[in-house]
């Protein structure tokens, strides 16, 4: 049994899934297992990348093809359920690891600043991209949470403040936390975050370990946007639901004030840039 275990979903990206990979290959920390699951899209697409791989990395990685299409949440579960490591990863194809993001993510969770640490979060930097058709061709870098120190359930439930590439935690407690909600199409990282932390300590790790890759047509970002702002309102109504129905100040409340502050900040601070302008 290997110390941790990598969930990887795919969906016929060839060159991010063979970066990907490599990304996990390229670790000082060797004890490593990787579960690929691939969707909708030929066995050729996954073996071909695995054909290039050491024979002793190749025996590190299996990779699973769901038939039928499901929600992302669903994919990660069915990785998740062939895993008996000690620590987990979710690494999407697209993103990638500096390669001691394991030896320094395990070896933290090994001998955490308190037993209800059960997670660690690194210091990501986004990656802005363009996929050619034989080639990927980075247009600008910036940091994604370099701001971030602790990760309070206030400032959780105000937005995501965590990116999954950078997220390593321990297997038993992500089992009690119950894993990924299925019936969620985008936000159902953090709605696990969430819930993760309502049972346990997430730490920091300010150090940029992590590499959070972003393509996309501009046509497709408004769509993409809308979604996430209709599940990220349904996420918060149940939760206040939950609150209301147990006569409790829960996460419901928490989320709700916390997004309406987060909105105050922001038109205070646009209202002060126009003023600024003004004078």
């Amino acid at each position: 049994m290997a110390e941790v275990g990598i969930i990887m979903r795919t969906q016929s990206r060839p060159m991010l899934l063979e970066r990907a990979i490599q990304s996990v290959c390229d670790q000082s920390f060797k004890d490593w297992e990787l579960v690929i699951v691939r969707e909708n899209n030929s066995p050729d697409t996954v073996d071909q990348v695995l054909e290039s791989l050491s024979p002793e990395n190749r025996s590190k990685v299996r990779h699973i093809h769901l038939q039928e299409a499901v929600t992302e949440g669903a994919a990660l579960n069915a990785g998740r359920m062939l895993l008996e490591s000690r620590f987990v990863l979710v690494h999407d194809d697209g993103n990638s690891l500096h390669p001691e993001f394991l030896e320094r993510t395990t070896g933290y969770l090994k001998a955490p600043a308190h037993p209800s640490v059960k997670g660690v979060v690194t210091g990501t930097e986004q990656v802005f991209e363009r996929v050619e058709e034989a080639s990927i061709e980075t247009t600008s870098r910036a940091p994604f949470n370099d701001w971030l120190q602790h990760i309070s359930m206030r400032r959780l439930l105000a937005e995501n403040v965590i990116a999954s590439i950078a997220f390593l935690y321990d297997r038993e407690a992500c089992e009690k936390a119950g894993g990924f909600d299925e019936s969620l199409p985008v936000l159902y990282d953090w709605e696990f975050y969430v819930r993760f932390l309502t049972l346990y300590e997430i730490a920091v790790l300010p150090e940029v370990l992590a590499f959070m890759h972003q393509r996309g047509e501009p046509s497709d970002a408004h769509e993409h946007a809308q979604r996430r702002l209709f599940f990220d309102n349904l996420l918060r109504n149940r939760w206040l639901r939950s609150d209301i129905q147990n006569g409790r100040t829960g996460p419901g409340v928490i989320a709700n004030e916390a997004r309406m502050l987060r909105n105050l900040t922001q038109k205070f601070k646009k209202r002060s840039l126009r003023l600024f302008k003004k004078a």
